[in-house]
């Protein structure tokens, strides 16, 4: 099977669980964005490395990044450490990412003014906000309605993927050898 119908199938059903059960969608969401927090935090600091900063903003980039790590380890644990109050820790978490995520993105304008080669910090710092919007309106009900909303587009989209995906790959014909 071609792996990009698979990706196309695997979207669709991802959707549809959203669209079922978008509770569970947002435990998920919590650990993935922990996962991200981890991610981010290692590349953070792997960028500023290869950049020339001051040691000011160095430093400051690094604490911001041990921090994400932490969040981001916690976010992944705890769901499964704690999986009897797992609503609460779930809820809790949403708003330490998200206020973490804000702090993180006014440290990076604050760090990055007059410095040269800050468009990834900026990037960055513009992606953390839109996400952090968006973990402040997921525990409400309009969180839950986004949850499924956002269900039905993967779905739909993850469907037409795979579709195209079959409608324009190659037909296997072996061809045969005539000496």
């Amino acid at each position: 099977m071609n792996p990009r119908i698979f990706l196309g199938i695997l979207s669709a059903v991802v959707g549809l669980l959203a669209v079922i059960n978008p509770q569970s969608s947002i435990e998920a969401i919590v650990i993935l964005i922990g996962i991200g927090a981890i991610v981010n935090g290692i590349s953070s600091i792997l960028k500023v490395k290869r950049f020339p900063l001051s040691p000011y903003f160095e430093r400051a980039v690094i604490i911001k990044s041990i921090a994400g790590i932490l969040v981001g380890i916690l976010a992944v644990i705890l769901p499964f450490a704690f999986f009897s109050m797992i609503q609460k820790i779930v809820r809790i978490f949403l708003y330490i990412q998200a206020v973490f995520l804000i702090l993180s993105a006014i440290a990076e304008f604050i760090f990055v003014a007059g410095t040269e080669n800050s468009a990834p910090f900026i990037t960055e710092a513009f992606c953390s906000i839109f996400i952090a919007v968006l973990l402040f309106m997921l525990p409400a009900d309009f969180g839950v309605k986004l949850v499924r909303v956002a269900g039905v587009l993967i779905l739909i989209s993850g469907i037409i993927f795979a579709f195209r995906e079959w409608k324009s790959s190659p037909t296997e014909v072996e061809a045969e050898i005539i000496e």
